[in-house]
């Protein structure tokens, strides 16, 4: 959702570095890279309950902190911080299904599971795009934060 509001990001913190504009964006996917490191062990020590609502919070308190990010250094580490928080539903995610549902139907449960996972990417920037045009940057941040508190 972010990528198409990286311009409007870097010329209201007066950035021109282009190669810091991308590392915003795909700073996140470093976090989600090393998130399943450290959220599949504290599972096996915590359960997923746990691990799935505290991940939750702290996804939302992230996102509040890019949203509310008044530089470039702070947006890019609580961007990474999101990343890594919003590992947990890929992580945990397969072994709920497992857990919840028979073998003999498993593999379509996770096929609509692994749906929203695959659309993604392909809807997120047209919308981010949208919203950051009609309300600005922040919105895409502020969109996150009531879709994911609903």
């Amino acid at each position: 959702m972010f990528a198409p509001s990286t311009v409007e990001v870097m010329q209201e913190m007066n950035i021109t570095s282009k190669d810091l504009g991308s590392f915003s964006v795909s700073i996140y996917l470093l976090g989600y890279a090393f998130g399943p490191l450290v959220i599949a062990p504290m599972s096996e020590l915590y359960g997923r309950l746990v691990l799935y609502h505290s991940c939750t919070v702290l996804f939302l308190l992230t996102t509040l902190g890019v949203a509310k990010s008044s530089n470039m250094p702070m947006l890019i580490v609580f961007r990474f911080l999101t990343g890594l928080c919003g590992a947990c539903p890929l992580t945990l995610g397969p072994g709920t299904v497992s857990d919840l549902f028979k073998q003999e139907v498993r593999g379509n449960v996770m096929a609509i599971w692994t749906l929203p996972v695959l659309l993604g990417p392909s809807v997120g920037p047209v919308a981010g795009s949208y919203i950051s045009a009609a309300l600005g940057w922040r919105w895409d941040f502020w969109f996150l934060m009531i879709a994911v508190s609903q």
